[in-house]
This record gives structure tokens, C-alpha cells and sequence, in this order.
């Protein structure tokens, strides 16, 4: 059913087997010290086959299984376009059976001394975390990403590719900064709300709001809007 296992190494399952899994898999390939025993999906079309080399087990059925034969880790392999719900539904599922989230944190991140990162969260290549920023439970930091000083970004949350976070920016909670967004220093973003590609936010984004383009305004329907 399993892998072979690498002596040693923290045994660690991946839960979902899409773009995002590939991602981590490679971070933590990288990293050393892992051995990634199988990932864990709800398409059955998946089932036996392998991503990136590592076997695709079954359904989230198996984690119990899993966690009897020692495997004591686990990442998620799903990633997020504004909807955290899965995320957030497969994070409770590991809490309660006990797994271990892993940290994700590509080398080439560069990270600060005083900053705080915490459980599960994924760090891509390229990103730079300034002095004293916090990275909440679970949450990604995607290629090229900047979140300066003092930023805070809460659990759940996704900053997209190459954007930027100025000096003291909140992200909320379940919160999605779209790729190449630009937020100024100070903006607070809330919880579960969307920044749509490109924009640049200049003001506060209330909590469930979506906000597009330059400057950054909110749009009247949306994923995000009546939520």
C-alpha cells in the first residue's frame, strides 16, 4: 500500500493531489527529510496512480489508517483561488486524528530572524518575509511573494504570486491576495475577502468583500460578495 520507507526521514502523507500538492512536494524534497509516504484524494480516477513519484493512496478515508502506522505528519495538498473551505475542512480533519502540519519553506525564501511562522504554512521560492512578520496556521505564500515588516497574515489565508504586502498590512482570516496585487502599508484585509489580480489597495477591504483594480474597489457580485 505504501512507499518505501526512508529510514529516519519524518513520514509525512499529503491530502489532495492537484497543482498545489506538486508544489510541496518539491519544497519539501528540497528541504530533506521527509519521506512522503503516498497523498490522499477524493477523485478516485487518481487512485494508483503517482504524482511526481508518490503513490496516490485512496480517499481522506485512509488518514486513520495512516496515522495507526506511524505516520505522524501530514500537508495539505490543496491550494486556494478565494475558496479556503476545503483547506480549512481537511486542517480540522488532521488536528483531530493528531497529525503533525509541516512546514513548507523553500531555501531560496528568504526569511527574517524575528519573524513568526507558524503551523503548516507554505513558503515558495523567492518569497521574502520582512522583520517581525507573522504567518498565521496554514497559510500560503506563493512565488515571489513580499509581505514587509510587520505584516500580519492570518491562519488560512493565501497571498498569490508576486504580489506585495507593504509595512503593517492585516490579512485576514481565509483572506485570498490575487496574483501580482499591490497592498500599501497599513491596509487591513478581512476576513474571507478577495483582492482580485492586479489591483492595488489603497483602503480597507471589509471582511466577505471582493475588490478589483487600480485603485482597488468593490465589485457588486462576486464569489466573495454575498457570502
Amino acid at each position: 500500500m505504501m512507499a518505501p520507507r526512508n529510514s529516519g526521514a519524518v513520514r509525512v502523507v499529503g491530502i489532495g493531489g492537484g497543482g498545489h500538492a506538486r508544489v510541496v512536494i518539491d519544497i519539501l524534497r528540497v528541504m530533506g527529510g521527509f519521506d512522503i509516504v503516498g497523498l490522499l484524494d477524493s477523485n478516485v480516477e487518481l487512485h494508483g496512480r503517482e504524482i511526481l513519484g508518490v503513490p496516490v493512496l485512496g480517499g481522506e478515508r485512509l488518514l486513520p489508517e495512516l496515522r495507526a502506522q506511524g505516520v505522524t505528519h501530514a500537508f495539505i495538498g490543496v491550494g486556494t483561488v478565494g475558496t479556503p473551505e476545503g483547506r480549512i475542512r481537511i486542517w480540522s480533519a488532521m488536528q483531530d486524528l493528531g497529525f503533525e502540519p509541516v512546514q513548507a519553506i523553500h531555501p531560496t525564501a528568504v526569511i527574517a530572524a524575528s519573524a513568526k511562522i507558524r503551523r503548516g504554512v507554505t513558503v515558495m521560492p523567492g518569497a521574502i518575509i520582512g522583520a517581525a512578520a507573522t504567518l498565521g496556521d496554514n497559510s500560503i505564500i506563493n512565488t515571489g511573494v513580499i509581505v514587509e515588516h510587520d505584516c500580519v497574515v492570518a491562519p488560512h489565508a493565501h497571498v498569490a504570486t508576486a504580489a506585495s504586502l507593504a509595512g503593517g498590512v492585516q490579512v485576514g482570516e481565509g483572506a485570498h491576495v490575487g496574483i501580482g496585487a499591490s497592498v500599501v502599508q497599513y491596509i487591513k484585509i478581512g476576513a474571507y475577502a478577495l483582492v482580485g489580480a492586479g489591483a492595488v489597495v489603497t483602503r480597507d477591504v471589509a471582511a466577505r468583500t471582493t475588490v478589483v483594480g487600480v485603485p482597488a474597489k468593490p465589485i457588486t457580485s462576486g464569489p466573495h460578495s454575498e457570502r
